[in-house]
């Protein structure tokens, strides 16, 4: 009696369960058919097919050897849909991988919430991940519907700091990019543009075609089955190469040595680049991942202004350097002869009411012209700036492209300064300027500003006779040279410049720069700093009679050119034909 009493109850129950069962299912189904219908069917679309953008390889840069100066590494990255923010609740997708990955909860929100504002459709929840997170995300695949290890390309500098200035670097494009390019170019958020140097401006060459691929995914998003159908080929970045030697930018550098300033080497028959250094300098391996609002402001707020490029950015007071144009204007003018002698320097000379001091205080004495440019007599300078009017001196001085841009790729270069009579019209006032700022002119001071390319494109120009192009940073048989205006001064008396230039190095300012076996040919100069100590500037060439290569460096709050810049110079140019003969011809153009 009992044991039918069981079986009864136990049919009972098995058929309650299983109508309950029936029921539950008939419910889901009901709710995955009618109300959640138009989700579910997303669902199944993606478990078809989705899009993947794959970005293009960035092209590699190398110097003028072929060494690689620039290329790419690829890393994993993991990421998560724009929606994960929106996902509520303690057992949501994000907060597992926050836990698991020991991440700080807050700090992380905010760097995605950032992303999300910016448009980025994928959200990095981990960039550059190590192989442990990825082999969790990849092992707990159903547990974390739609993450994915997703594999970028991450620039990588082989030279950290040594080339920053001329290579750049590469960052997430912002909005402002997008704005400026209005979408022609296909970029997209989290995408990698050239935002200085060589990297921006050879972006097009550079960054390739971006492809786009069908993949077969399941509902959580992983890739599976069949192999992809591409809609849209990759096509890889070309490589670009510098004009730049890897060997002689690291001599240039170490002869610089850790002093602020620069430095820039040209080859005098071609114009390109061998070397040029601006320190302190940055690594920019630094900014090819994302950084915090905090550390950039602490680098960008670095008082030694390491992203300040000194190449092209800084400007300076020539110094004597600028004898060489005021020469050659008094020559080409027929003002002075080569062996002019003019008053005797004791140290200075009265104008007005102002007494404007030589160098040596206790003056020169009588010297003639070619003495007066070896030895950097102001006094003598003085009074040939005296000669000319201000509109003759910077005449002269644009013959050189001296008050305008000369690289060709940077955009934030500065153009200098070579007043006028109209500048000083327009600073001072007509009529409200005098005479005396050709005093000052003449020698190089006063309102002319000048980059350190400027004074190597100078040097290069004196050496060459003129003939030399315009400085290039990048060698491209595609792109026709165009060689210079011919400079308006006689032969003979560019010829004074080169002799008095040489002897300067022989006997006078420059012997710092003097080699035992091969003649030099400079000009030093030590230019007045209003905001502390003298800048210590030297430009120069060699062989003296076969020019090959000029350098112009300078040594900012250094002091004397001929005591400190001209020494950078010799020890520079005597690594320089030390590689020449060990590397062989491909030193030079």
């Amino acid at each position: 009696m009992d044991g039918g009493r069981d079986a009864y109850l136990r049919s009972r129950v098995l058929r309650v369960v299983v109508a309950a069962a029936l029921l539950i299912l008939v419910v889901n189904l009901f709710v995955m058919t009618v109300p959640q219908h138009g989700y579910y069917e997303g669902k199944a679309l993606r478990n078809r097919q989705d899009r993947f953008r794959v970005r293009a390889p960035r092209g590699r840069i190398l110097d003028r050897h072929g060494t690689v100066v620039a290329d790419n590494k690829f890393i994993a990255d993991i990421t998560v849909p724009g929606t994960a923010l929106g996902d509520a609740g303690p057992d949501s997708t994000l907060e597992r991988l926050l836990a698991w990955f020991d991440l700080p909860r807050q700090e992380t929100l905010d760097r995605l919430a950032a992303q999300q504002e910016r448009g980025r459709g994928r959200l990095v929840l981990v960039a550059n991940a190590d192989m442990p997170r990825v082999a969790a995300v990849e092992e707990r695949g159903r547990q974390l519907p739609d993450v994915r290890v997703e594999a970028r390309a991450r620039r990588r500098y082989a030279y950290g700091d040594l080339l920053a200035h001329v290579i750049g670097y590469v960052g997430e494009v912002g909005q402002a990019d997008l704005d400026t390019t209005g979408g022609v170019l296909g970029y997209r958020q989290g995408d990698q543009v050239g935002k200085q140097g060589v990297e921006a401006a050879w972006e097009e060459r550079l960054r390739g075609a971006n492809g786009m691929k069908l993949e077969e995914v399941n509902a959580t998003g992983r890739i599976v089955g069949r192999a992809p159908v591409w809609l849209r080929e990759v096509v890889p970045g070309q490589d670009v190469t510098l004009s730049l030697s890897l060997p002689l930018q690291q001599s240039l550098a170490a002869a610089v040595g850790d002093r602020a300033g620069a430095a820039v080497v040209l080859a005098v028959r071609t114009g390109e680049v061998l070397a040029a250094v601006s320190l302190p300098s940055f690594d920019p391996n630094l900014l090819t991942v994302s950084i915090s609002p905090e550390d950039w402001q602490r680098l960008v707020g670095d008082p030694a202004k390491p992203f300040f490029n000194r190449i092209v950015q800084a400007t300076y007071p020539p110094g004597s350097i600028y004898k060489t144009i005021t020469s050659l204007a008094g020559l080409q003018l027929g003002l002075v002869g080569p062996h002019s002698v003019l008053d005797p320097c004791n140290g200075g000379m009265m104008f007005g009411n102002r007494y404007f001091r030589c160098w040596k205080r206790t003056g020169h004495g009588s010297v003639d012209h070619v003495e007066a440019m070896v030895q950097s007599c102001d006094t003598f300078y003085y009074q040939l700036g005296l000669r000319l009017d201000i509109d003759q001196l910077a005449w002269a001085a644009r013959a050189f492209g001296l008050g305008s841009r000369v690289s060709g790729i940077f955009p934030e270069e500065a153009e200098g300064i070579v007043p006028d009579s109209a500048w000083y019209d327009h600073r001072f006032g007509p009529r409200r300027w005098t005479r005396g700022v050709l005093l000052n002119n003449a020698i190089g001071q006063g309102e002319l500003l000048v980059t350190p390319l400027q004074m190597a494109v100078l040097a290069g120009r004196l050496a060459s006779d003129g003939r030399m192009p315009d400085p290039v940073f990048v060698i491209d048989p595609a792109r026709p040279r165009t060689p210079p205006e011919p400079l308006p001064f006689a032969p003979q008396h560019l010829r004074w410049v080169q002799e008095a230039m040489l002897r300067t190095v022989a006997t006078g300012t420059g012997r710092g720069a003097a080699l035992a076996d091969v003649a030099v040919a400079g000009k030093t100069s030590t230019a007045q700093n209003p905001h502390g100590e003298d800048h210590a500037w030297f430009m120069a060439w060699a062989p003296a009679g076969a020019p090959e290569v000029v350098l112009a460096v300078i040594l900012e709050n250094a002091g004397s050119g001929g005591a400190e810049a001209a020494p950078v110079a010799g020890r520079w140019f005597a690594d320089y034909f030390r590689l020449k003969a060990e590397l062989g011809l491909e030193v030079l153009p």
